[in-house]
This record gives C-alpha cells, sequence and structure tokens, in this order.
C-alpha cells in the first residue's frame, strides 16, 4: 500500500482528513493516490541489495554454503547459532561502513573473524575468516533471486523513457556480478558505487558524486531504497525525491520520505 505523506493542518485541494491526527492527508483528486512532486522526475537511483536484487534471500543461500563446504560444523555445531552471531556483527559492523567509520576491507574480514572469535574457534580466526569472506562473495554473486517486481519495474522505468541507474555502498567485485546474476544489468545505465569515490551513503559526497555522473539536478532526481537511512535521509539531505520501500516495516525518519510504498509494483502509480 502506498501511504501519502502527513501535511499541514492547512486543508489543501483533494485531501482527507485523518480520523486518527486530525491532521490532512494530501491525495491527488484524481485518483486518490498521493500526489507528492515525481512530475519533474528525470533521472531514478535505485538500490541493489534488498531493494532489486534480494540480498536478505541470497545471503542465507550463500553463508550456508559456505558453512557447509568449509566444514564449520566443526567450529560451532548449531548453524542456526552461528548464523546469528554472524548476523549481530555483520549488521554493526555495516552501520559503522555506512557512516564512514571503518573501511570496507575492515569489514569484510572483521565480520567473520569476530563470527568465528565467538563461536570458539581455536586457530587463526583472520586467516579463516579471510577465506570465508572470499568463498561467500564468490558464490553470493552468482545466485540469482531478484525482490519481486524488480525486473518488472526497471523494464516499466525504461520504457516511460527514465534515466535508470543504481547507487549503492556494495563492493564493486559483486554488485555488477549481482544485477547480471538477476538478468538485470541491462536495464541499468549507470552503476554507481561507493568504492567509485571513497565515500559511502547517507554521506552527502556520494550522492554530489552519482547527480555528476548521470549529468543529473537534484530536483528533478528520485532515490528508491529499502534503508530509511542509508538511502532515504541521505538523498533528502542531498536535495533530491525519494521513495521509501518499506520492505520491513521501519517508519522513516519524519519529513524524508516523499513517498512510502511497501511493494515494488506500487512505485509506477508514481512515476
Amino acid at each position: 500500500m502506498i501511504r501519502p505523506q502527513i501535511g499541514t493542518l492547512a486543508q489543501k485541494k483533494g485531501s482527507k482528513r485523518c480520523p486518527l491526527s486530525g491532521e490532512f492527508l494530501n491525495f491527488a483528486c484524481s485518483n486518490h493516490h498521493p500526489s507528492v512532486p515525481m512530475q519533474a522526475i528525470k533521472t531514478v537511483f535505485i538500490d541493489i541489495d534488498d531493494t532489486l536484487w534480494y540480498f536478505t534471500q541470497n545471503s542465507k543461500v550463500a553463508f550456508r554454503h559456505v558453512y557447509d563446504t568449509m566444514g564449520l560444523a566443526a567450529v560451532c555445531a548449531h548453524y542456526d547459532r552461528f548464523h546469528d552471531i554472524y548476523l549481530k556483527h555483520n549488521a554493526r559492523l555495516w552501520h559503522s561502513y555506512h557512516h564512514g567509520e571503518i573501511d570496507r576491507d575492515f569489514l569484510k574480514t572483521e565480520r567473520f573473524r569476530v563470527t568465528l572469535e565467538e563461536a570458539g574457534y581455536r586457530g587463526d580466526c583472520l586467516a579463516l575468516g579471510n577465506d570465508m569472506d572470499k568463498e561467500y562473495l564468490r558464490y553470493l554473486a552468482t545466485l540469482p533471486t531478484l525482490v519481486p517486481g524488480a525486473k518488472q519495474l526497471l523494464e516499466y522505468l525504461n520504457e516511460r523513457g527514465y534515466d535508470v541507474n543504481v547507487l549503492s555502498n556494495g563492493f564493486t567485485e559483486v554488485q555488477e556480478r549481482k544485477l547480471l546474476s538477476g538478468g538485470v544489468r541491462h536495464l541499468v545505465h549507470h552503476l554507481v558505487l561507493s568504492d567509485d569515490c571513497g565515500i559511502t551513503k547517507p554521506q552527502r559526497g556520494i550522492f554530489d558524486y552519482a547527480l555528476a555522473v548521470a549529468h543529473a539536478q537534484p530536483e528533478t532526481t528520485v532515490m528508491i531504497g529499502d534503508d530509511p537511512d542509508t538511502d532515504i535521509v541521505g538523498a533528502h539531505r542531498a536535495g533530491w525525491k525519494t521513495i521509501y520501500f518499506d520492505l520491513r516495516g521501519i517508519p522513516p525518519t519524519p519529513g524524508t520520505a516523499t513517498a512510502t510504498v511497501s511493494t515494488l509494483d506500487e512505485v509506477t502509480r508514481l512515476l
């Protein structure tokens, strides 16, 4: 369901009063879809992981592959516990990476090293962690599962004449291969990665860099992404329009999402 952004207390033409808050929700008069300033959009940037390519599902498959093929049951006999340890540290380290507190090399090795350490491995955690990282990324990039509606959305945007690009904090060696594995690389113009400029979302610099690559202007550019911080807050601060893909039921920071959708097909009603 598309969720409109709550407006001011002054009623606008075509708006309806929210029965809970008493505030007016701004809807277009003709179709009762949210009236958002998307008419001038020319350039679209879309996040890759969990917006186009289903990272959450593919990562589970890749991690299980690493666990089985590298004999990690000898390290931790309970797979679910081992995976939970990894997820905890991976999420913490990615947050630090997004905000420029650590670099990508530390992230890649530390997430597996500290997982092995907490799981009780008594060997060289760094060496085994490096081997795990290489195999995990290699196998991960071969997996094809897309977020439902992703290919159809890209085809629609191309047919409508938008300049369609991706903007991601993911690693150069795997991000393009993910799109190739998912069969959608040909539907994307520019692939803009944090590795290209040394700046990560949500920092302002990567959004300015993306505009320069695409020869675009902030007022005619929209960001579509599933992360309320890196995608939505970052793009909003850079002066872009934003469409928040609410995959996990986490509300965006108030005032940062131009529109919120829960499925990708809803984007076609906005653009």
